[in-house]
């Protein structure tokens, strides 16, 4: 039974051919944000790479056309998840709606907990969202479409199959790594946030090949 490497997601990248050399082109294209799109379908590469251990686990940066049309899914299927964070925050305009109809005195107690509810929500939410991350790389690995890869009854049934390695990729990446990602970010005034985020996504992109493994090694079990 194939269990997970916990090693190997952080140092895997620094046995790549000219790796150096990718990081740098990697960060400096996530510095311009519109550029960060052919480095998340890069990621995407990897994941599938990864989940086939025969193949080489780092690919080069090259074939821009198909790491845009993979990275533009993967913003995509991203957009799509953030379309309730946009709609929470519309919710801190109401009391505004209402301000003829409330009295003065009222007015900051009804938008104080309309900001402590969006807070929870927002906490939440995010938190479903980096549990399912490594989900929604899995599927567009396999092929799957944007819809289909940010589709939560999908990206549950996905999880649901190996909960536990999920959750530990979880608690590694979503919890911890991202955390400490942000406290570095902060630290330099976010100036290193994009060279950060490229190391933290290769990070994710190895633990996301490694689930996708899980899904292979649990198809050839039932074929046998």
């Amino acid at each position: 039974m194939h269990t997970l490497d916990y090693f190997t997601p952080f140092t895997y990248f620094f046995k790549s051919k000219s790796w150096l050399r990718k990081f740098i082109i990697a960060s400096l294209l996530t510095y311009t944000l519109v550029g960060a799109a052919p480095i998340l379908g890069w990621m995407i590469c990897i994941v599938r790479r990864v989940g086939q251990p025969e193949e080489p686990q780092v690919p080069e940066l090259a074939d821009w056309k198909s790491l845009w049309r993979l990275g533009g899914q993967f913003a995509g299927v991203n957009t799509l998840w953030l379309l309730p964070v946009l709609l929470a925050a519309i919710l801190l305009y109401l009391p505004a709606i209402f301000v003829h109809t409330i009295p003065p005195g009222m007015m900051l107690t009804v938008f104080g907990a309309v900001l402590s509810f969006v807070l929870v929500l927002l906490l939440v939410y995010s938190v479903v969202y980096a549990f399912f991350f490594p989900a929604m790389q899995v599927l567009l690995a396999r092929g799957d479409s944007t819809w289909q890869s940010a589709a939560p009854r999908r990206l549950w049934k996905t999880v649901r199959a190996h909960f536990i390695p999920y959750l530990m990729v979880f608690l590694i990446v979503g919890l911890a790594l991202f955390n400490i990602v942000l406290g570095l970010a902060a630290v330099t005034a976010f100036v290193l946030l994009p060279p950060l985020l490229v190391y933290a996504g290769l990070v994710s992109a190895h633990y996301a090949g490694q689930l996708a493994r899980l899904d292979r090694v649990s198809v050839g079990i039932k074929k046998d």
